[in-house]
């Protein structure tokens, strides 16, 4: 019998007007440390409790989608995608709870979640990816123009991961794609494998 094959997908945020933001700076002490979970390392005890985070006042949408779109370079997720997650995907992943407050500075949703998945993976195929290199960081992109993976390397049973060329940005294969599809999960876009793009 002849295993499945699956496409994959980066994952990327959908700023639609309508839909809330959250945009720098931090509170303080997070700001200083939550770069590891943009990076997929785990932050543990050094997240603090009762973090609070609001949206921003520059983009006046009110929706909250399920993934919460932010300048922060890190998943933002409901209660209702932290529950799909947690039974779907399969990864390891820390999740670091936060209230959500509104313009008004009013509770817009008390249980939202940095979904911080654990660690990368160097699955990616650096003989057809394209983009800017990192000077800062060698063997990361600043940007990516075209992503592909090396297929004789992906784990089979991985369905979300990281990639340690530019772990800011989440790899979906397909069958999880289609459980967000399924359960009407708001806020996300998707570059297929080989799709030209560029994403920073």
């Amino acid at each position: 019998m002849t295993a499945a094959t699956h496409d994959y997908f980066i994952l990327t945020m959908d700023y639609s007007e309508e839909y809330c933001r959250i945009d720098a700076p931090l509170p303080r002490p997070l700001d200083k440390k939550c770069w590891r979970a943009a990076e997929g390392e785990r932050m543990g005890t050094e997240y603090p409790a009762g973090v609070r985070l609001a949206m921003s006042k520059r983009h006046r949408g009110l929706v909250i989608p399920e993934y919460i779109p932010n300048t922060l370079l890190m998943p933002m997720v409901t209660g209702k995608l932290k529950t799909l997650l947690e039974q779907e995907s399969g990864a390891e992943i820390e999740f670091l709870p936060f209230a959500l407050y509104n313009h008004k500075g009013r509770v817009a949703d008390p249980e939202c979640f940095i979904a911080n998945v654990i660690g990368t993976r160097e699955w990616a195929d650096m003989t057809r990816t394209r983009g800017e290199k990192s000077i800062i960081s060698p063997g990361t992109f600043e940007a990516l123009h075209l992503l592909h993976l090396d297929s004789a390397k992906v784990d089979p049973q991985a369905k979300l991961f990281r990639l340690n060329i530019i772990p800011r940005f989440l790899i979906v294969r397909d069958d999880l794609r289609a459980a967000f599809e399924q359960h009407g999960i708001k806020g996300m876009k998707f570059t297929a494998m080989g799709e030209r793009c560029r994403l920073v």
